[in-house]
């Protein structure tokens, strides 16, 4: 590896990026994928909160020609075809050949995609782009927090950067991180080395706040190892407890500089701190009924209910109806509520402004997120769903609701979606002319997202036991090929290094 300037350095960015729930109907297609940019539409990202807009940015700034390849991103849903993967996979490849020469390739993954015959989709990924980049050229990757990071994937790369954050706030900063470590490996500097500790541990992402609890004490130390100097990065991957595959989980994953027994030494410490902080990553929530009676009795407002088990994030449909239900039925006011229904957006849409619907409302794609509502309500907006992150999570970056409908349903104002949205930020509301702060009551479809846009003006939080995908209670999901036994399924588990 030769010695350059960043003068003269050229990279290669790309990726693929799909948070997989394995039990999850919803279809994940190539057409599904709502963020797909190629060549030089890459370049757009610069300037937002987004990983591929941290490694334009930071190549920028450094002054490297960087080659911008193919990028594929798109919320959380069911497991792709290998049909879907390796068209999206085959076209990342062909681009990246073709943008070579270079000295270097940094991937945005996510870290817990699944595809029809891949339970690690990353590996495979860093494997093909190994193929054609070729094995003295090294390879940087950015992923999610909720990784499932596996072995193979770590073999197949130089670097790894994931996010410190959740919510998510850091994205750009930890891209930033790959090109500056990248840049240092290709110039010489550096040679990373990198060791993997998996404790049997899965926790829910509920759990995984890291302003405080136990992962803010993980973090905490992760970040020391860094600031000490004895580690060139620290990964603290919570992993995504709805993908049943083997390296489902929590990952604690240390680079080094040429020094593999002390990123051995610190992963292992890591892991048994993680151990030692199970318990308290256990997560119990609200009954929906109780939920919604103290919301409603709250003095003051917003009052957020976190409709966990219909947490969008994390795969789920986003058409879950049991505190819409709760909130009709106890006669809430001024209570906001997203559904995603394209079939009741329609009928709004005919209905018009000023218009009356009566109609079933969501609990249509599965059985597990409560049965349709009736609703009855006048049309007091309709929109194209177009909005902007204000952020901070993704700040700066276009989101789509598809046509969007606002109906006024007694005290509340349902806003019912072509297309799933995640919650998190304000602009979700305001774009549809709601007022976030004059809300008694918002439902966010969430487990911990919510808190970025809204944790600034929120009174008070109840998270719900409403049943879904996103279930808190791992139990109600049957696994197969997961770990066992793992934590907190088997309460006996036990853990050394």
């Amino acid at each position: 590896m030769g010695h350059k300037g960043e003068s003269c350095m050229r990279l290669i960015t790309g990726g693929i990026a799909h948070e997989t729930h394995t039990f999850s109907v919803e279809p994940t297609t190539v057409e599904s994928f709502d963020s797909i940019a190629r060549g030089d539409e890459l370049l757009a990202y610069a300037g937002t909160n987004h990983s591929v807009g941290g490694v334009v940015d930071a190549c920028r700034e450094l002054g490297i020609d960087l080659a911008p390849a193919f990028f594929a991103g798109e919320m959380s849903t069911g497991v792709p075809s290998r049909e879907t993967f390796e068209t999206l996979l085959g076209e990342l490849i062909e681009r990246i050949r073709a943008a070579l020469p270079a000295d270097g390739v940094v991937l945005t993954l996510h870290g817990a995609m699944v595809a029809e015959g891949y339970d690690d989709a990353e590996a495979e990924i860093v494997r093909r782009v190994r193929e054609v980049a070729g094995p003295d050229i090294p390879i940087a990757v950015t992923l999610d927090l909720h990784a499932n990071i596996g072995q193979a994937m770590v073999d197949a790369a130089d670097i790894v950067t994931t996010y410190d954050t959740y919510p998510h706030v850091d994205a750009a900063e930890r891209a930033r991180e790959a090109v500056h470590l990248l840049a240092r490996t290709i110039r010489g500097e550096i040679q990373p080395t990198m060791a993997l500790v998996k404790p049997p541990l899965m926790p829910v992402p509920q759990g995984m706040a890291t302003r405080e609890g136990p992962f803010k004490t993980l973090f905490d130390r992760a970040h020391a190892m860094e600031d000490s100097g004895q580690a060139l990065t620290v990964t603290v991957a919570g992993g995504f407890a709805y993908a049943d595959v083997p390296d489902a989980g929590v990952s604690l994953l240390v680079t080094t500089d040429n020094d593999p027994d002390a990123a051995r030494r610190l992963a292992s410490e890591l892991a048994i701190l993680a151990w030692s902080l199970r318990e308290e990553m256990v997560v119990r929530n609200r009954p929906p009924a109780q939920a919604v009676a103290e919301a409603i009795a709250f003095p003051d407002g917003p009052v957020m209910l976190v409709d966990v088990g219909d947490n969008i994030g994390g795969g789920t449909p986003g058409d879950g109806t049991v505190l819409l239900a709760e909130l009709l039925t106890q006669d809430a006011q001024e209570a906001t509520v997203f559904i995603a229904d394209a079939e009741a957006v329609a009928a709004a849409f005919a209905a018009g402004i000023g218009g009356t619907v009566k109609m079933a409302v969501g609990g249509k794609t599965d059985a597990l997120h409560g049965a349709p509502v009736a609703a009855a309500g006048r049309v007091r907006l309709l929109s194209d769903g177009e909005w902007v992150h204000e952020g901070p999570e993704n700040a700066g970056v276009p989101a789509a609701m598809g046509r969007t409908a606002v109906l006024r349903c007694g005290g509340v104002n349902l806003v019912l979606t072509s297309q799933k949205s995640m919650p998190g930020d304000q602009q979700q509301l305001k774009s549809v002319g709601i007022d976030p702060v004059r809300q008694h009551i918002i439902v966010v479809k969430a487990a911990v997202r919510w808190r970025g846009g809204f944790e600034p003006i929120a009174k008070h939080a109840i998270y719900v036991d409403t049943p879904g995908l996103g279930s808190v209670d791992l139990r109600r999901f049957p696994y197969q090929k997961i770990r066992r036994p793992i934590f907190p399924l088997d309460p006996e588990t036990t853990f050394s290094v």
